[in-house]
């Protein structure tokens, strides 16, 4: 698997039970995982987050980041960060992602900012997702995570669509922030599907990243099943100075096996 040892399983398999996930990640070889937000809701239960911790000691593996309450993902949400009227819920899943830090060592919480409304005008609603990415940075800090924000290309509404607006993002919510470290997660599938100069991001803004996910184009497999030049960019980010987490994010793939690779 050359460089890749951390995998994605809730996008490839995640219509399976979470002991079945992780145990197949591990057969698979793979040494640590990325998640959605692992809940129904935004608060779950202190005995489901125990069940959901103990899961995951019991498979070995380790958690490298994961995303905060997304606003239910099946009803196809991605994210409350500009929504109206959810702090409660919005602050709730970061203080278990606290938690879940603490207990895991996870480097970083994906916030995700979330479908706009067409009844607030776009500043408000940048302003709203600002302060609570600067919020959960704040909250984080102390138990040592990172938040990171990401463009999503495939969403309709979606507030961060290309690299240009996740920079915008990130600048106005580490104005507002008096401490902690907000990053960009950068989704190699999303800047290749809208045209963004990933080479050139590479190169001039690699500080700024906090963790990288990695799926080839067109259609979301994995490297070496699309047209991208992927190997290389990455090694031109490491040769940059980037000694962050790379993970695999792929939901495509052909036969049986979700991971075996093209020869």
């Amino acid at each position: 698997m050359n460089r890749y040892s951390i995998i994605n399983p809730s996008i490839l398999i995640g219509d399976r039970s979470l002991d079945d996930q992780l145990e197949q990640v591990r057969q698979a070889g793979y040494s640590a995982v990325e998640l959605w937000w692992p809940f129904a809701s935004p608060n779950p239960s202190t005995g489901e987050v125990d069940a959901f911790l103990g899961t995951l000691e019991k498979s070995g593996l380790g958690l490298v980041a994961m995303n905060s309450y997304e606003g239910g993902m099946a009803e196809g949400n991605r994210g409350i960060a500009c929504w109206p009227d959810v702090d409660s819920d919005f602050d709730s899943s970061i203080l278990v992602a606290e938690r879940v830090v603490r207990e895991t060592g996870c480097a970083g919480i994906n916030v995700l900012y979330g479908v706009r409304s067409n009844e607030e005008s776009v500043e408000i609603q940048d302003d709203r997702a600002a302060d609570r990415t600067a919020r959960a940075a704040e909250m984080l800090d102390p138990a040592g995570a990172v938040v990171t924000i990401e463009q999503l290309s495939h969403i309709p509404g979606y507030g961060l669509r290309t690299i240009a607006d996740v920079q915008a993002a990130l600048t106005r919510a580490r104005s507002k922030a008096a401490r902690g470290r907000i990053l960009i997660q950068v989704d190699l599938f999303h800047m290749f599907q809208v045209g963004d100069d990933v080479a050139r991001f590479f190169t001039d803004s690699w500080r700024d990243i906090g963790h990288v996910q990695v799926a080839d184009a067109p259609g979301r497999g994995v490297p070496g099943t699309g047209e991208q030049p992927i190997d290389e960019l990455l090694d031109l980010l490491s040769a940059q100075g980037y000694e962050r987490t790379v993970a695999l994010e792929y939901s495509a793939y052909d036969g049986d096996d979700p991971f075996a690779w093209p020869s």
